[in-house]
């Protein structure tokens, strides 16, 4: 029954789970406490903005549409020039173009890995001691 208890959500992101892993096994033996400098309201502020950033980098709905966006706007550019003055011959515009919109999807990724990253490690060092409590949360194991 108490495996149950944990199951309580359907929101399965970050935040949910470390608030209903403390939920669930706050009363069990080991399982780590609340500090007494870190309160509840700095721990969930830690938790939103974490998750927060996680987010930032839109859902996968958001990201196919960005991606359909950056691969057809370099044959929409190509398209706006006659075939004589583009540089190759035939399909091979089009082919150009779809590279060069996988290459700008590419570097849509990584900024957005690099914003997110960064976000997270200002969250961090914002909230020294809730990270530090959040990840002793995380390594311990229900048994």
């Amino acid at each position: 029954m108490k495996d149950l208890e944990e199951y309580v959500t359907v929101l399965d992101d970050f935040q949910h789970q470390v608030e209903n892993k403390i939920k669930n096994h706050k009363d069990e033996a080991g399982f780590p406490h609340l500090p007494a400098e870190l309160d509840e309201m700095i721990l969930s502020d830690y938790l939103f903005d974490y998750q927060a950033a996680l987010d930032s980098e839109g859902t996968e709905r958001t990201r196919y549409t960005i991606a359909g966006m950056l691969l057809c706007l370099p044959i929409l550019v190509i398209s706006a020039f006659p075939d004589d003055s583009l540089p190759f011959k035939g399909v091979w515009n089009v082919l150009a173009a779809i590279g060069v919109g996988l290459v700008l999807f590419l570097l849509y990724r990584i900024l957005m890995k690099v914003l997110v990253r960064s976000r997270i490690s200002r969250v961090n060092r914002d909230y020294p001691q809730a990270k530090e409590y959040v990840d002793k949360v995380l390594a311990f194991k229900v048994s």
